[in-house]
């Protein structure tokens, strides 16, 4: 923070970026001057510029409340409360489907080691295994399997009712009962004191995790004779469908929070930005939550308050660490290549990227925390803003001030209706007639644009 001149009645400029986040783990007054108080659809993928966010258009369209979405065989599938489909041409032809709709039916899906065959669970289906055109009931597999994942050549299975750790025989998804202590099957039962269900599991840093609600149980080695399974994490997870496996770490959303694990040390919770959001969750409903990457950006979508679906979404740049609300409802992720695509309520598959939120300019906003100058004794007066920034052509900045650090009246001081597609500074004379000792800015505005910095001209006052 630049000094004050030693006349009280000059004049000093300060200058700030606001490319780090938004900040709910302290009081506004408290948080870094580049932190934000709310924002919706901008991100720091141009650190430290802040950018719109990017959009998306529409893909495909199914129905219902899509769970899952993922390629196979190059063809694309997904998933949603009546059955497991697979995309031909402009339709969607059923691989598994029920006479019933239920939107807790959530599948789980992986693939044979050499990426020829499917395997896909539901929490009541039998292992079902598909190359393509054939399904093929896996009658020995356990039943009412709901979580399913592969490690060294086997599958594993876990369900929500018993605390069992299945694994199949080496090199073979359908074999769940020979006996042979290096290629044959087996249980491993993992308990807990207070006898919680699994609600999750995945395989990491070359070994399997099981989760439960409130610990993270690690399973080492590849066969009998040398698995063992390590003291557990005090760590949790509410929804399976909330891991997410990255070069740089596992992520997941527990009961309190996201953590991320990089392996041989306890997880870390990263979350403390976006609490409000987390104490917010629908615990209830915690299995409906769901996480994707796009390997800058991890996806968050929770379902919150008095809510039974997926109702909010927040994206974590972990490069960055920092968090961005936006304002699309996903109910699924998936990356192909280097392109994000999710899932809705509704049915849609949408593809990220490009200028527009499906038809639409995107709409965004942010509101900065209150600024005091470094002086929380007297009163100041904004004269003069410098908005640092392109907006592009078609696009819009609206740029408002609040006295006080919360509540109070928002003056608009700017409002143009076309960008000129440059970088420019422009220059909003402000008419103060109240001075205050804090002061907060909000600007918002619809289309694509970047916001480089932001630089006022504060007078003190009754120094």
């Amino acid at each position: 923070m630049e000094r004050w001149p030693n006349s009280p009645q000059k004049t000093k400029q300060v200058v700030n970026t606001f490319a780090d986040g938004i900040n709910q783990s302290v009081e506004s007054i408290e948080i870094k001057d580049s932190q934000l108080l709310s924002a919706v659809n901008v991100d720091s993928f141009l650190y430290p510029t802040l950018q719109v966010a990017d959009g998306h258009t529409l893909f495909s369209q199914h129905t219902g409340y899509v769970n899952r979405i993922f390629k196979f065989l190059g063809v694309w599938y997904c998933g949603n409360g009546k059955g497991l489909y697979k995309q031909s041409g402009s339709s969607w032809v059923a691989v598994y489907e029920y006479g019933d709709n239920n939107n807790s039916r959530l599948w789980d899906t992986a693939m044979f080691f050499d990426g020829s065959k499917l395997y896909f669970i539901d929490g009541a289906l039998q292992l079902r295994q598909y190359d393509g055109a054939t399904l093929t009931t896996l009658g020995s597999a356990p039943a009412n399997s709901s979580y399913l994942t592969t490690h060294a050549n086997r599958f594993y299975l876990a369900n929500k009712n018993d605390n069992l750790l299945s694994y199949s025989g080496l090199r073979d998804a359908a074999d769940w009962t020979s006996t042979n202590k290096y290629t044959g099957t087996g249980k491993i039962t993992v308990e807990t004191a207070d006898g919680e269900k699994p609600t999750g599991m995945t395989t990491y840093a070359n070994h399997v995790i099981m989760f439960k609600k409130w610990t993270m149980h690690e399973l080492f080695g590849e066969d009998s004779t040398n698995f063992q399974m390590q003291n557990p994490y005090g760590v949790g997870c509410i929804s399976d469908r909330s891991i997410v496996q990255t070069n740089e770490a596992l992520y997941w959303l527990a009961t309190d929070g996201v953590y991320a694990y990089m392996g041989g040390a306890a997880p870390v919770k990263i979350s403390d930005p976006i609490k409000d959001y987390i104490r917010r969750i629908n615990q209830s409903y915690g299995q409906h939550c769901v996480a994707g990457y796009d390997g800058r950006f991890l996806y968050l979508t929770l379902v919150i308050d008095g809510a039974t679906q997926p109702n909010v979404t927040l994206k974590y740049d972990v490069q960055r660490r920092a968090w961005w609300p936006v304002s699309f409802i996903a109910t699924s992720y998936y990356l192909d290549g280097q392109t994000m695509y999710f899932g809705t309520l509704n049915g849609q598959i949408m593809k990220m990227g490009g200028t527009m939120n499906d038809l639409s300019l995107i709409s965004w906003s942010i509101e900065t925390k209150p600024f005091s100058e470094g002086d929380e004794t007297v009163h100041k007066a904004i004269h003069r803003l410098w908005v640092v920034a392109d907006i592009e052509s078609g696009s819009t900045l609206k740029v408002e001030y609040a006295g006080g650090t919360e509540g109070g009246k928002w003056n608009q001081v700017y409002n143009n209706t076309n960008g000129s597609g440059q970088i420019q500074s422009i220059k909003i004379p402000l008419v103060v007639r109240t001075p205050e000792t804090w002061f907060r800015l909000r600007l918002s505005g619809t289309g694509k644009a970047k916001i480089h910095r932001i630089i006022r001209e504060v007078t003190r006052r009754g120094a």
